[in-house]
């Protein structure tokens, strides 16, 4: 009985939170009211209020059930000896494979993060949480040979996460954009970079025996 109530109140959760990320979309985070959640939620406000107090408590939550994903994403990562393999397929789920909502929100809560410092500080955590996964898949890599000892993980996890962000932008910008073929030319530069192979020459032309 307890997990089944503890499985109910997950599922009352994520309605809430899937309502509330319909409204924010469709109506902007500000212009959004808690009444339109609820009915969107199919769920009286004394019963959402259990869940959520406020419009930055369900942002809140959106953002904890995102770096859930993530982690779980993450954690697929550094259980595959293609390291970068797995990381272009993560960056194709999330850029390729998710609702156009999700994209659409990322949009509206980095504009909301500009007015709210609530929300901004909501979006400081999530990027601080995926540059630390992404440095440790990185430093996993130097440690069993696959990538170059001398690799900089801050700086590499850096990289990653503009370049994330940035093709989100085109996504939002662009009608019809497909990211694949920039995903692919960003794992290319990141194998040129990180990959151990053999030495190479410092000047063209000369092959070292």
């Amino acid at each position: 009985m307890p997990k089944l109530a503890e499985k109910a109140r997950a599922d009352r959760r994520n309605r809430i939170l899937d309502a509330a990320k319909h409204c924010f979309v469709r109506h902007g985070f500000h212009s959004a009211s808690m009444q339109q959640i609820c009915a969107a939620a199919k769920m009286s406000a004394g019963n959402l209020y259990r869940y959520f107090p406020s419009k930055d408590a369900l942002i809140e939550g959106l953002c904890e059930r995102d770096m859930d994903d993530a982690a779980k994403g993450f954690a697929q990562v550094r259980a595959t000896k293609n390291v970068l393999g797995a990381l272009q397929a993560l960056m194709t789920h999330h850029l390729c494979e998710r609702p156009a909502a999700d994209y659409a929100l990322w949009a509206e809560t980095t504009a909301e993060s500009a007015r709210n410092a609530t929300v901004a500080a909501l979006g400081l955590r999530v990027h601080e949480f995926i540059l630390a996964r992404l440095r440790e898949i990185v430093r996993q890599g130097i440690a069993d040979k696959t990538f170059r000892a001398d690799c900089e993980p801050e700086r590499i996890a850096t990289f990653l996460v503009a370049m994330f962000d940035g093709l989100v932008v085109q996504i939002q910008r662009i009608p019809g954009y497909d990211p694949r073929p920039d995903i692919a030319n960003t794992m290319r530069l990141l194998r040129a970079d990180l990959v151990v192979g053999p030495p190479k020459s410092k000047t063209p032309g000369v092959r070292i025996r």
